[in-house]
Parts: C-alpha cells; sequence; structure tokens
C-alpha cells in the first residue's frame, strides 16, 4: 500500500497530460488522412518514436529483460532479427511511399489486381495480428496491475479500454504517433537512469562479468546463448511477422516523403539495438545480484523491489503508458482496415471523408470493446493469439515480397495471388495441427510460393494482369 499511492499519482499525471496533449493534437490536426495516415507528413523523429514503440511494446520491460537474466547478450540477437526486417523494407519503402497506399490490401490489389477474394483474405490476415495485441496487451495490463493495485483484473482493463479511446479518437494514426514518441522517450530516460541504479545495486559492470557465466557476458560468443534452435525459431517468428504487421507499413505511408521513410527505420533500429544492449545489460546485471530467480520474466520486477519509491512510481506509470501504445496502435490498424478495405471498397464506395473519419471513430469503440469483452471473457484461451503472427506470415509474404519483385513481369495473376493465401494458410494449418518439430510456419510459406509461382504459370495468358492494366484506389505522392 505504500507504493500504490505514488504509482497512482504518477500514473495518472503521466496519463493526463499525454491525454491533453492527444487532444491538442486532434484539434489542430483533422480529417480522415490525418486519421489512417497521419497525414503522410509526419516528421522523422515522431515517425523514429512510433516505429520504436510499434517494434518493442511493453515487452522490452519483462521478457527482453528476461532473456538478458538468462542468455546475455542474445537480446542483442533478438533485436538484429528485429533491425533486419525494418531493413528489408527500406529496400521497398519508396515504391510504397509513391503509391499513396493507406492499408496492405492496397499493396496486394496493386500487384495482382482487384479481386474479392484476394482482398477479403489480405483484410482478414492483416487484422488478427493488431487485434490479438489488443486483446492480449489488455490481458497483460489487468494481470500485472492487479498484482501491483490488489484491483480486479476486469475492472483495470476497463480503465485501459476506455483511456485508451482518448488517444485514438482526436487523430487516430497522428495523435498515437505523437504520443508514442512522447512515451519512447520518456522511457529512454527511465531506461538510462535504471542502468545507472542497477548497476550501483551490482557494484559495476566489473562485478557483473565475474558474476555471470562466461556464455552470457563473452562477445560475441554470447549472442548464441540462448542456442542455435531458439534462434532459428526467433527468426521464423520474428522477421516474417515484422515483414507482414501492417502497423509498420502505415508509418512508412504517414511519413513526410522517402528520405524520411529511410531514416526514420534505419534509425528505428539502431535505438532497437541499443536498447537491446539496455535489457542485457539490466539482465546480467540483476542475474549476479540475485542468481535465484526460478522464472528470468521475474527479473524486471525484482529490480522494481530494489529502487526507491519514486522511481518505481515512475517506471510503474511508463509500463501503463506503454501499454496503452500498443493497444492505440492495435485499435486503429484494424479500424483502417474496417472503413478501407471492406466498407468504402465493397458497400459505400461513394462514402465521403467526413463520414468515414465518423465510422473510424464508432468503429473504434466496437472494437475495443468486442477486445475487451475476449480479455474477460476468454482470457485463458488467448494464447492461441500468438500464432496468428504465424498465419498472418504463411498467407501475405509470398504474395507481397514475390509479387514485388516480380511486379513489373506480367507474369503474376489474381488466380496465382489466391491459391497463394489459400495455400499459405493450409499449410501453416496442417503443420501447426501436426505439431511438427520443424516451426510450421515454414511449411506454409513454402507452399505459399510454389502456389504463387505454379497457378500463376497455369493461369491462361487473358488472366494475367499486366502492371499498367491495374486500376486500383491509390495515389501517386510525392517522394521528396
Amino acid at each position: 500500500m505504500g507504493n500504490l499511492l505514488p504509482i497512482l499519482i504518477s500514473s495518472i499525471v503521466v496519463v493526463g497530460l499525454s491525454a491533453a496533449f492527444s487532444l491538442f493534437i486532434g484539434m489542430k490536426k483533422k480529417g480522415n488522412e490525418q486519421w489512417a495516415v497521419g497525414g503522410r507528413s509526419l516528421p522523422v523523429y515522431v515517425v523514429v518514436g512510433t516505429q520504436f514503440a510499434t517494434a518493442m511494446g511493453g515487452g522490452m520491460l519483462v521478457a527482453h529483460v528476461g532473456i538478458g537474466y538468462s542468455s546475455g547478450w542474445s537480446t542483442l540477437t533478438y533485436g538484429l532479427i528485429i533491425g533486419a526486417g525494418l531493413l528489408v523494407l527500406v529496400f521497398i519503402s519508396r515504391w510504397l511511399r509513391e503509391q499513396g497506399f493507406t492499408t496492405l490490401p492496397d499493396v496486394i490489389r496493386k500487384i495482382y489486381g482487384e479481386h474479392p477474394v484476394l482482398t477479403s483474405i489480405t483484410a482478414f490476415m492483416t487484422i488478427i495480428v493488431p487485434f490479438g495485441w489488443v486483446a492480449t496487451q489488455l490481458v497483460a495490463f489487468g494481470t500485472l496491475l492487479e498484482e501491483i493495485t490488489g484491483l480486479n483484473s476486469s475492472v483495470l482493463m476497463f480503465f485501459l479500454a476506455l483511456v485508451s479511446l482518448v488517444y485514438i479518437l482526436p487523430a487516430g494514426l497522428t495523435s498515437i504517433a505523437w504520443t508514442d514518441f512522447v512515451f519512447g522517450v520518456g522511457m529512454l530516460i527511465m531506461s538510462i537512469v535504471s542502468i545507472f541504479m542497477v548497476l550501483d545495486i551490482a557494484g559495476g559492470m566489473n562485478a557483473v562479468s565475474t558474476q555471470v557465466p562466461s556464455s552470457s557476458w563473452s562477445f560475441p560468443d554470447g549472442l548464441g546463448a540462448v542456442g542455435g534452435v531458439t534462434i532459428i525459431l526467433w527468426s521464423l517468428s520474428i522477421l516474417p511477422g515484422t515483414l507482414t504487421n501492417q502497423m509498420y507499413y502505415q508509418r512508412i505511408y504517414a511519413s513526410k516523403n522517402t528520405k524520411n521513410v529511410k531514416i526514420s527505420l534505419i534509425s528505428t533500429a539502431v535505438v532497437i539495438l541499443l536498447v537491446e544492449v539496455w535489457a542485457a545489460i539490466m539482465g546480467m546485471s540483476i542475474r549476479s545480484i540475485n542468481p535465484g530467480l526460478s522464472n528470468p520474466e521475474q527479473a524486471a520486477g525484482w529490480f522494481l523491489t530494489q529502487v526507491p519509491t519514486w522511481f518505481l512510481a515512475l517506471y510503474a506509470s511508463f509500463i501503463i503508458a506503454t501499454i496503452m501504445s500498443t493497444v492505440n496502435s492495435g485499435v486503429q490498424s484494424v479500424v483502417v482496415n474496417l472503413t478501407r478495405d471492406i466498407y468504402q471498397n465493397y458497400i459505400n464506395p461513394s462514402v465521403n471523408e467526413k463520414k468515414l473519419l465518423n465510422l473510424s471513430r464508432v468503429l473504434s469503440v466496437v472494437v475495443i470493446g468486442v477486445a475487451y469483452l475476449m480479455a474477460t471473457q476468454f482470457s485463458g484461451a488467448l494464447n492461441w493469439l500468438v500464432a496468428t503472427y504465424a498465419y498472418s506470415a504463411g498467407a501475405l509474404l509470398a504474395p507481397i515480397f514475390v509479387g514485388y519483385a516480380l511486379r513489373n513481369k506480367s507474369f503474376l495473376t489474381m488466380q496465382g495471388g489466391v491459391a497463394s493465401m489459400i495455400f499459405g494458410l493450409l499449410g501453416t494449418g496442417v503443420a501447426h495441427a501436426m505439431n511438427t518439430t520443424i516451426p510450421y510456419v515454414i511449411f506454409g510459406l513454402v507452399l505459399s510460393v510454389v502456389a504463387l509461382v505454379v497457378v500463376s504459370f497455369m493461369t491462361s495468358d487473358k488472366n494475367r494482369v499486366s502492371h499498367e492494366e491495374r486500376d486500383i484506389p491509390t495515389r501517386k505522392v510525392s517522394s521528396r
């Protein structure tokens, strides 16, 4: 109880000030273009902040310190895999930015042409990942804060869902991106202070190096301390997941110009690596002080019991803000698919921007409401949502990147695109059901590539869609 009041006060101040800032941004930046893609004019430092928040989420504060505790510099390997995905996006960023896309299905339509099945599968597989993020983050928030405050987790989740709307509704991606930037700066400051604190308790870097296993501390050997199998599993989940996550694409579309896109992606990769260095040092320092933790993910929580109350309060409030940032981004991403790819594309093509904006706000309430109900009623079953990354990647990775590579060859067909997605899902699902030793997503990826090439080749020439013939609702934007 001695810690509860400072945590509550700090959290109210942080959330209140950032919410006021979000409302201020909403008054300045109006319109559906601002809501969907940040007006395509976000400054580079804001894009870096929101890309960083999207890549790391709340896991940086718990899971990554846990990896550092158990496997030392292996956290850096995790960051290198995320960074590799962001660097791959650098190579296609110019094309993405110039097309005026809003969603991931826009990319598929540009490559393969308009097809209701193709668009529907893409929209669904795009939606499940951020929706899963929203539901699981609500559960994580409720579980974490219930232990600290003693309040019922359902009440806490309702509070988070309600407050998150204050960040989403004013200006969608614009207000989310700016508040992500503020939260990111705050967490970086907390991270720097925490490093000095943990090293002071541990007795300095030299003391840490003598207390932890050499397999964790030595460099570069420590990069592989987590084990080759785990690194392969990370690569087959994180890399495809990064490359098919619409939230990264939205921030590319929202950047002011192509140059800023590349700077933001490379800068985000660098910042992520620096934070992974932080997580490794934090984890190993905590292990040198208390090597007996049964669960490495308890390391960050244990450290917070050793710090002054004022720092605990600030750190806890920014944990709340980081989780809230993930929820906000997930809801906004789901809603932009529902409004643009389903409602505008099939139900009401002539809808005006004002009505689309109002619908976006209404659907934001609906989406977070559904996620809240799932989190409270089926929290024990939410583990399956982790698999959404694999299914999304199995269905979308080949159509996007093989499609991009062959987009000007007049080889790909709509039928090939549909087959690629269906076989990608089937391959992933069957291998998942068989509980294969090899990560099941690899089966989906292989089948997806084979189906795309074979079915496109077998489809008659008259059904092939050349690059010049495609007519999809995107517009060219300046790349300067």
